[in-house]
């Protein structure tokens, strides 16, 4: 079973959301290890994973000596390379990239860098946050200032420096702002135009609980394309939360039969916590194929979603989509 991993430092405690970020006893170097320095929990990877987050696992093994593809699948080679660093580590060899494997793999980069780290960091601004820095590996003033900008956003203290917390927020999309997931996950569970489904396959993961565990600070229990109860956690994405809170905005109402829960494809933006299923749309069933599916799907468009990953039973490559609309966020 994947669980998030808690890790509790004598030696730091977080005092604000703007706290600064933790630094290694020698500092100055690029590839100084990061130790369990804060309280704080990671999404999962493992096997049969994919997306940006596994790009930047394969990054950071590239860092630490190990030859693989960077292709964002989580692969029987990136499972070996995890396991070789794992046992290297002195860490539980289950090829499960979680708190303690993440927090040995991840180092302080800054300005002046050029190695692996710095890709990572790159591919996350870029592909996962809009920002325009080129990933070349080389940390210059525009990496930096796209560093600080995200700092920032995100409520950290905007000193250029990837430390522990901001590789944290870059890999989870967590928040230390005013709009943290955890307080627009609050807003939608206030909404009166939005209603969370109660049910799921998968135990702990309905829509309802899924925000709920968000509002708390938590991952949210997901399912996968094999078993819907396989025991993974998922952070849901600030950029979902803020499209569902949208869609409310501009005066829709609708009901919400799954997030991060349930049996998808093996790489749906559902487990990246990145999408929702809406069932009922301004009080019409999205059962069977209407208008109110296009209009659904228009209005998913309008909030920021993905036009290519926003599906219903008209614009439906994979033939799934005739009893809902699909609406996914970058």
């Amino acid at each position: 079973m994947r669980v998030s991993f808690l890790l509790i430092s004598a030696a730091l405690a977080l005092t604000s959301c703007a706290a600064p970020e933790p630094t290694a006893a020698t500092p100055t170097r690029a590839d100084t290890p990061l130790a369990a320095q804060s309280v704080l929990a990671w999404t999962n990877l493992r096997q049969g994973d994919s997306g940006r987050d596994v790009v930047t696992l394969q990054y950071l093994l590239r860092h630490a000596g190990y030859t693989l593809t960077v292709d964002g699948a989580f692969g029987p080679s990136t499972d070996s390379a995890v396991r070789s660093f794992q046992a290297a580590r002195g860490l539980t060899v289950d090829g499960i990239v979680g708190g303690n494997t993440w927090e040995k793999l991840i180092v302080i980069t800054r300005e002046g860098d050029n190695n692996n780290a710095v890709r990572a960091v790159q591919d996350q601004l870029r592909n996962a946050y809009g920002a325009g820095v080129t990933v070349d590996g080389a940390f210059g003033p525009a990496t930096a200032t796209a560093v600080r900008n995200f700092q920032s956003s995100r409520g950290l203290s905007a000193d250029g420096i990837v430390g522990l917390n901001t590789w944290h927020a870059l890999v989870t999309g967590a928040s230390g702002g005013s709009s943290t997931t955890a307080s627009l996950a609050k807003q939608i569970l206030a909404s009166g135009r939005i209603t969370l489904g109660t049910s799921s396959s998968t135990s702990g993961g309905s829509p309802r609980q899924n925000v709920l565990d968000t509002s708390n600070g938590l991952p949210a229990r997901r399912g996968c394309a094999s078993n819907a109860n396989c025991g993974l956690t998922v952070y849901l994405k600030r950029s979902m939360l803020q499209g569902t809170l949208n869609l409310a905005a501009a005066g829709n109402s609708f009901y919400v039969t799954s997030i991060a829960g349930g049996v998808h494809s093996a790489t749906s933006d559902h487990y990246a916590g990145l999408a929702i299923d809406i069932g009922i749309w301004n009080g019409v069933s999205l059962s069977s194929p209407s208008s109110a599916h296009t209009r659904a799907r228009n209005a998913c468009i309008a909030a920021g979603s993905d036009p290519s990953q926003t599906f219903d039973a008209y614009n439906d490559p994979t033939g799934g989509h005739k009893n809902h609309v699909h609406c996914a966020w970058n």
